[in-house]
């Protein structure tokens, strides 16, 4: 269309439609030729290049519509894609955006795309930027239903700009939007001339081209700057404004800047990886253009010991200050607080950084890289390990009110412990709720458990009860859920006589544990209202959630504190329950629960560190015995004067108050071993036969005595004394204290039945869950060196290689595992594995097919009998690492294993597979299967894990089960071949004559041919397993006096929760496994038993017990030997 303008401005543009009849062909091509040659001369030389072979006027217009006019799909959708995309820019001119628009409304309309008069408009509207929002607003409503005009909307849009120039803003001005076009004048100058408050409001103005005062840019004399960014090189790099200050200061200093885009630092030498790159420019207030040549990691150390990373630091050589991004920051997930002159940076529960406001700035400067963060002083680290790990803000409340007098500082800075034990999602903005007036209108209470580990008393659940009023808390310990009723009324009878109040209302979830019938009736022969929750609300029971939450969160904080095994989590919420009770309550407007409860003062000054180590005075010693025991602290006694403590060396509890504390010294920091792991292996003996009522965790009693749970009334005795002051002399406590009053005892089941009992027994044996165990672990340097022979296997087979993650790619986690193997020597060996976390991965992305076979126990019988009957030689070898040995055919990546860590940005990229994957027992299999193959060995088509060569009138079998191999044969010589060629191609373990295979022990004599298996070794585990090792031995599988059915099933509730803690489903297994490997002679009995399995009873479980009585009496008999008279193969068909 220009060009056609142009043309017909030259009076050239008759060449554009057909030759007139009048005119000469010869002075046709002359005027075409001049046509021509102005629409060449126009073109620049490029595009002129592409027109050249044209030989007319026509020809030339085609070529170029051709060229940027063609209406392809694509070129109509990068047309689209730019006008949807046109945005005004703030103090850009009306004029040019309008250009802009009408210039792509024009292309379009030359691909056959042309808007409506209202659609231009209404796009128009919708690319002003955000200044104009009052405008657009304006225009919408005044329209009503009639449409809009193109026309009126670019008229009133250059009418704005107008009357905005003229008002001294400009065109990205919000604040002449928001006042909808009138000066800035309204209330400064009521009752004034206004034309003074014009000229004061110029004076105030800052030209943007010389930015001096008193005029606007387009008054300004001075020479026009060059607009910087405009150039083609914009499109490649990026620009981004930072703001930073003139002032001179040292380059140490660091400025929280809400301004900045990112992280900025000049110097080089901080950064942690580093990355160099042209990352592009940055300009500075005064438009000054600077480089970003490099970007990096800035870590920033604590006072204890830890760090924080700042990320994607910018390096700018030339900055006079490196800025924080508090924008960066808030994208990361970090909060910031600014006020009072200070500045504070958090995540969640934990505070990360803080500083002061130096002028106008909040800085947060300091020698090297490093932030003044929170000042973790001794003695505020101290306290904040005495309170149970208390917040900042709790301590600040105890300081004021003066309980903490020599207390300097509450600035604790980061407790890992606190993050560990104590991070949470963030939680939605709730209004609180005034507490009951009277103590005892309101109690909050709920159960937590199962535990997954076993207290040191033998429980697995804990009761909480919070008055509403004075938000005490009592904590309860059961083994049984079903001891709940019982553990409320005796608490009711203990709180009531204690205050001369009623419990007037109970409010509790809806577990079963409240549901019961005994609890409704009690409660309603005694007057008390029953509250439960709706369903699926826990929020409508919050007092006791919360409270169960805040008993756990700082009790796993002083546990993994102190490096305190599991099994003493009873304690540790023993002692949270204690210190909650001495701390302010926010609800209370921090006042101290135990003081508002009892109206005595509570004194803090006894208070030590949980898990700390004591040296306690012992009265039991001869003359030359050291006069002191090394314990570990593990809480108070209220009921039971002094404190408590956990003697490893002789397995008891102690109380005493002769004591000495090493605050300093954690259960996990003591170095003397403790009798070849002794405490991680064997299982505290608690005589529960002469037990007491279930006391609280806080003003009632602390320690084991608490978790248990048939126990009659005693009286209630009056708040102690602090400890300190405690007059009586060290008592110790082999088992569980003695009972202060007259007991009761119950008729109860023997001990060997107790499901409590039976969990315990099956933890594990010392070993470590996981690697912070490990290193902390008596055997540390035996688990150190597993791990490094473990690591030493993994990079021998190249297992993986480091790289950056690919975008798009997750990582997978990992973990160690580690065990303790007993050789057939007796001899234990310490083995690490490192183990994929292989439930992340997804299938048909990091994994497909899964399965893979394994010998069949049919046929190791078989070729046993075999090697019986033919004394044929067997031999036995052991893959080392065989899953490492698996090629993938997968794109997998996995961190990198804890403590081998290189470099944090990089991750490993599998090259061979690994325990863990799904895919790995496959992977293993395929390779070995292959291998097999290559060397001459046919692969059974019965059982894919049974390979046979022969060689002449000799053979070879050899048997797969995973990682273990049999290797059976009569020569010899062929035997050793095979183990050298598997030698070569994997890392292997020759364990010479087969002594035992899935744990069956093989017994041969090969001069009278005979050979025995046995399972003696696992039969005496299950039995122990199931406390059945002192049992009286039968003779026969099944006595005649069984006649199950499905009669003896639980009819009711309360026979399917007696039942529920049986380990019926485990028994069968072990039996089954022990059936199918040696004893076929319980076949019959294991298989009536198992039908019972979905709803077994007690008649059914006394079958079990007694097909247990019938292995016992056979132990010494696991398996008749495989004789070598009589081998004969029969075929069935």
């Amino acid at each position: 269309m220009q060009m056609e303008a142009y043309l017909y401005g030259k009076d050239l543009h008759a060449p554009l439609a057909e030759k007139p009849e009048r005119m000469s062909d010869e002075e046709w091509k002359v005027l075409d030729r001049k046509a021509m040659s102005a629409i060449i001369l126009s073109l620049s030389r490029n595009v002129a290049y592409h027109v050249k072979g044209a030989k007319s006027t026509k020809e030339v217009l085609q070529t170029l519509a051709d060229m940027y006019e063609k209406p392809s799909a694509m070129n109509k959708v990068m047309l689209m894609k730019k006008l949807f995309k046109l945005q005004m820019e703030e103090r850009k001119s009306v004029a040019d955006h309008l250009n802009d628009f009408n210039q792509l409304t024009t292309q379009l309309a030359s691909v056959n795309i042309e808007f409506d008069d209202e659609v231009k408009a209404l796009i128009l509207l919708s690319s002003l930027p955000d200044s104009w929002d009052v405008v657009v607003t304006s225009v919408s409503t005044s329209s009503g239903k009639e449409k809009m005009k193109f026309d009126n909307i670019r008229d009133m849009m250059l009418n704005e700009e107008t009357r905005r120039n003229q008002a001294g803003g400009s065109s990205g001005s919000a604040l002449h939007t928001e006042s909808r076009g009138r000066p800035d004048t309204r209330g400064k100058f009521r009752g004034r001339s206004k034309s003074k408050g014009r000229n004061k409001g110029k004076k105030e103005m800052v030209c943007w081209n010389c930015e001096k005062p008193g005029h606007m840019k387009s008054e300004c004399r001075a020479p026009k700057k060059e607009k910087e960014g405009r150039t083609a090189n914009a499109a490649i790099e990026e620009t981004v404004d930072a703001l930073l200050l003139s002032v001179s200061s040292s380059s140490d200093d660091w400025v929280m800047d809400s301004g900045a885009s990112f992280h900025s630092c000049s110097r080089r030498d901080i950064m942690e990886p580093y990355t160099t790159g042209d990352f592009g420019m940055v300009y500075l207030a005064d438009n000054k253009p600077l480089k970003i040549v490099g970007k990096g990691d800035v870590r920033i150390k604590y006072a204890n010991g830890s760090c924080w990373t700042l990320r994607d630091v910018r390096h700018i050589p030339g900055l006079k200050r490196n800025l924080i991004s508090v924008g960066q920051l808030d994208s990361d997930g970090f909060h910031i607080m600014f006020g009072d002159g200070k500045w504070k940076v958090s995540k969640g529960a934990m505070t990360l950084a803080r500083g002061l406001k130096s002028g106008t700035l909040y800085m947060a400067g300091g020698s090297n890289p490093n932030i003044p963060f929170a000042g973790a002083v001794s003695q505020a680290d101290l306290w904040h390990n005495r309170l149970g790990h208390m917040s900042e803000k709790g301590m600040s409340v105890l300081k004021s009110i003066g309980r903490l007098p020599e207390l300097k500082s509450v600035d604790v800075g980061l407790c890992e412990h606190c993050v560990l034990g104590k991070q949470k999602r963030v939680s939605f903005m709730t209004t609180g709720r005034t507490p009951k007036m009277k103590k005892l209108e309101l109690v909050h209470t709920d159960l937590w458990g199962p535990a997954p580990v076993i207290s040191l008393g033998g429980s697995t659940y804990y009761m909480t009860f919070v008055d509403d009023c004075t938000r005490k808390v009592w904590v309860y310990f059961l083994k049984r859920k079903s001891d709940a009723f019982d553990t409320f009324r005796r608490w009711r009878a203990l709180v009531e006589n204690e205050t001369g109040l009623q419990v007037k209302c109970l409010r509790s979830d809806n577990g079963g544990e409240y549901n019961s019938e005994a609890i409704k009736e009690y409660c309603a022969d005694r007057g008390i209202r029953m509250q439960k929750t709706i369903p699926g609300t826990p929020q409508q029971n919050g007092v006791a959630e919360r409270m169960n939450r805040t008993l756990n969160e700082r009790a796993r904080c002083m546990r993994l504190k102190s490096g305190l095994p599991k099994m003493f989590w009873a304690e540790a919420v023993s002692t949270a329950a204690f210190l909650i009770n001495r701390g302010p309550s926010v609800p209370l407007n921090n006042r101290i629960p135990e003081e508002v409860w009892s109206g005595k003062e509570v004194d803090l000054s006894f208070l030590r560190t949980f898990g700390c180590l004591a040296y306690v005075l012992n009265d039991d010693r001869t003359k030359l015995d050291a006069k002191s025991i090394k314990c570990t602290f593990i809480g108070y006694g209220t009921d039971e004067f002094g404190y408590k403590f956990w003697d490893d060396l002789n397995r008891k509890i102690i109380r005493s108050r002769n004591v000495v504390f090493d605050e300093g010294m954690m259960y996990k920091d003591k170095k003397e071993s403790l009798n070849d792991g002794k405490m991680e292996k064997e299982v505290v003996g608690l005589d529960i036969s002469n037990t007491r009522i279930p006391r609280p965790a806080d003003n009632d009693s602390v320690g084991v005595q608490m978790e248990e749970t048939d126990q009659t009334e005693e009286e209630s005795e009056p708040e102690p004394p602090p400890p300190f002051e405690f007059r009586a002399t060290r008592e110790t406590e082999s088992r569980t204290p003695l009972a202060l009053g007259r007991v009761t005892r119950k008729r109860r089941a023997p001990e060997r039945y107790s499901p409590s009992l039976y969990y315990l027994l099956l933890t594990d044996c010392g070993e470590p869950e996981c690697y912070a165990e490990a290193v902390n672990d008596d055997h540390k340097s035996k688990w150190e060196l597993a791990m490094d022979d473990e690591m030493c296997s993994l990079k021998k087979n190249d297992t993986w290689e480091l790289c950056q993650l690919p975008q798009g790619k997750k990582a997978l986690q990992n973990r160690w595992v580690y065990r303790v193997k007993e050789e057939s020597d007796g001899k234990k060996r310490y083995k690490a594995r490192l183990v994929v976390k292989g439930f992340q991965q997804r299938y048909g992305i990091d994994f497909t097919d899964v399965f893979t076979p394994v010998v069949k126990i049919t046929t190791i019988r078989l070729v046993l009998s075999m090697v019986a009957a033919e004394n044929l030689e067997l031999q036995q070898m052991d893959v080392k690492t065989a899953f490492l040995h698996g090629d993938l055919e997968e794109e997998i990546y996995m961190v990198q294993p804890e403590g081998y860590k290189g470099d944090d940005q990089q991750v490993c990229r599998l090259k061979k597979s690994l325990y863990g994957l799904k895919q790995a027992p496959r992977q293993w299999y395929r390779k070995f299967d292959n291998f097999m193959l290559e060397i001459g060995y046919s692969r059974c088509s019965a059982d894919h894990c049974c390979y046979v060569k022969r060689f002449g009138d000799s053979f070879i079998i050899l048997l797969l089960y995973v990682d273990d191999m049999l290797i059976a044969g009569s020569n010899v010589m062929e035997i050793n071949r095979l183990k050298d060629q598997l030698s070569r191609r994997f890392d292997m373990k020759d364990l010479g004559e087969a002594r035992q295979i899935l744990g069956m022990k093989i017994t041969r004599d090969r001069n009278t041919g005979k050979l025995w298996l046995s399972q003696s070794e696992y039969i005496e585990k299950v039995l122990c397993r199931f406390k059945m090792e002192a049992a009286k031995p039968v003779g026969v599988p099944l006595g005649s006096q069984f006649k199950l059915s499905n009669k003896d099933s639980p009819k009711d509730d309360s026979e399917r929760e007696r039942m529920r803690g049986t380990p019926y489903a485990s028994a069968i297994g072990s039996l089954m496994y022990a059936m199918v490997c040696t004893r076929p002679d319980i076949a019959h009995a294991v298989g009536v038993v198992s039908r019972f399995m979905s709803n077994p009873g007690v008649m059914h479980w006394e079958a079990v017990k007694w097909i247990l009585r019938y292995l016992r009496s056979k132990l010494l008999k696991s398996s008749a030997p495989l004789s070598s008279t009589t081998f004969t193969l029969l075929r069935y068909t």
